[in-house]
């Protein structure tokens, strides 16, 4: 009795062990058998001019065309640069204007013929008010365009993001087919057999 109760506990601590290691290998199996997936990179035109209207060349780092950000960040530097450049002069030249102009608010105010101003290269040059105020008016215009130009930048760039972007959805794979065969049917109207050719696309998913 004592050995069938040895033999049976033998054969259950087998069973538990042989159990224990197909489990195991199931469990490896399932493992290895388990590929991951890793979705492909979609673009949305629409999220992409979002994001170029909110900040220049985010729609061309949505669309992963990293070689326009230096395009898009030099253009805005540059305009930037040129616009502080004529608002500085044009701040600087407005206070002489105002020296030698007349001053509505105050009658009493003699301006004198004219103001010396110093340049940029070091020399003062006296200047009258009419030289004040085209050369105010010229630093003043040249600011204004490069706002405009720099406005003109900006619509450039979330149109160059949206094109992109839509250009990148455009399907262009292998699964696009054009087929060309010639026909031949009857025509009720003439009573005779009309050729032709025949354009198919085929697009497989």
């Amino acid at each position: 009795m004592r050995i069938r109760l040895i033999c049976f506990l033998c054969l259950i601590l087998c069973a538990r062990t042989s159990f224990g290691a197909s489990l195991d290998s199931l469990k490896q199996v399932k493992r290895d058998s388990v590929k991951v997936v890793k979705m492909p990179y979609k673009i949305i035109p629409r999220q992409a001019t979002l994001k170029s209207l909110m900040i220049p060349g985010w729609g061309q780092l949505y669309n992963r065309q990293y070689w326009k950000l230096p395009l898009v960040a030099g253009a805005f530097i540059t305009l930037g640069m040129i616009a502080n450049y004529n608002q500085v002069r044009y701040a600087k030249y407005r206070e002489y204007y105002y020296v030698v102009s007349v001053h509505p608010e105050d009658p009493t105010y003699t301006p004198p013929a004219t103001v010396a101003v110093p340049y940029e290269d070091g020399v003062t040059r006296d200047l009258d008010v009419n030289q004040l105020k085209r050369i105010n008016d010229g630093f003043r215009r040249n600011r204004d365009y490069t706002y405009i130009g720099m406005a003109l930048a900006w619509a450039l760039n979330i149109v160059d993001a949206n094109v992109s972007a839509h250009l990148k959805t455009f399907d262009v794979s292998d699964d696009l087919s054009m087929r060309v065969k010639p026909i031949m049917e009857f025509d009720p109207l003439s009573q005779g057999m009309v050729s032709g050719l025949s354009l198919s696309f085929n697009f497989k998913k």
